[in-house]
């Protein structure tokens, strides 16, 4: 099996990834624990926070209290746990940006590296919290750059027209498809720097610009296809979900009203294994899913990373070039 790049290799890449078995349900099964974890861990950290609002919930419910005394003493409880939110609200955005870069250093070094799994926090992972910076600057400094643009082409069209209506709205749509396709142009040609970055040992951004040169078109419909297919997929998948759900509610209730009459009854039933089984299972499998969905959105620009006519890597120069 070769490297050469080309719109259906890269489509197919995480398929075609070469490296030593097992990976992905080593991948899957470790990303399904660590996302549980987080969950686990933000409910930990924001429990006072939750069992605010439940209690809340619970007072208007009971009319015990008006909606505004609730609103006076959900505002008194919260000004006095400000610094606890903060602190968990950091923690956790550190730890999902930890998180990020364990994964992404996991898949990347199976891509381009052709290594097993392993997770854990190094220097791939440090260097792919500096790319992801990168990133977040590269989207503010995006967004800005387009408010800016759509300002000029708007004035632009509305003064072409004159000031009239109809070609204020118009201006919208071609406003927003312009911006639209230079941020998919920009953010293509600049993906392979993940990959780069985890290859070269080294932090990579503009320079997977190069990577990428010749070969927007093939990456394009890669992600747009795979785009499609997820939505598909993760739409049949929840779709069954839910009537899994409702099915195992509709179980043990005839009807809405039966519940409305009495809601202590729901809470009992929500508090049962059987249904807390079905909800978690549920939950897992879309987790699954959304793991094994980063791992596949990887492959185009990881192979063009792995094939970079400027050499690199160790792909080798048959599989690139012929």
């Amino acid at each position: 099996m070769d490297h050469r790049f080309s719109f259906a290799t890269a489509m197919l890449h995480f398929a075609q990834a070469r490296g030593p078995g097992g990976f992905i349900w080593k991948y899957a099964l470790t990303y399904l624990i660590a996302v549980t974890a987080m969950g686990g861990l933000g409910y930990f950290l924001f429990q006072p926070l939750i069992g605010i609002f439940t209690e809340a919930l619970l007072q208007v419910a009971r009319d015990a209290m008006s909606s505004d005394d609730v609103e006076v003493a959900m505002t008194q409880q919260i000004s006095g746990m400000v610094g606890r939110i903060v602190f968990s609200y950091i923690a956790m955005l550190l730890l999902t940006a930890l998180l990020w870069a364990a994964f992404e250093a996991a898949i990347q070094r199976r891509y381009v590296r052709e290594e097993g799994f392993s997770i854990g926090i190094g220097g791939d992972e440090l260097r792919l919290l500096v790319v992801g910076i990168m990133w977040i600057v590269f989207f503010f400094v995006g967004y800005l750059l387009s408010a800016i643009m759509a300002g000029v082409l708007g004035s632009l069209i509305m003064e072409i027209g004159e000031g009239e209506n109809f070609f204020l709205g118009f201006s919208f749509p071609i406003v927003f498809l312009i911006a639209a396709f230079g941020w998919a142009y920009v953010a293509v040609r600049l993906s392979p720097a993940s990959g780069l970055t985890v290859r070269d040992r080294k932090i990579q951004f503009l320079n997977a610009w190069g990577a990428s040169r010749g070969r927007f078109l093939p990456l394009f419909f890669a992600y747009f296809f795979l785009t499609l297919i997820f939505w598909i997929v993760f739409t049949l998948v929840y779709s069954a979900s839910a009537a899994t759900a409702i099915s195992v509610f509709m179980s043990n209730f005839g009807s809405i009203e039966q519940v409305e009459q009495n809601p202590a009854q729901l809470i009992f039933f929500i508090l049962q294994g059987r249904f807390i089984a079905t909800v978690m299972g549920i939950y897992a499998v879309l987790l699954v899913m959304q793991g094994i969905f980063i791992y596949i959105w990887a492959g185009p620009a990881s192979l063009a990373a792995k094939t970079d006519p400027r050499g690199g890597g160790i792909a080798q120069a048959p599989d690139v070039f012929a």
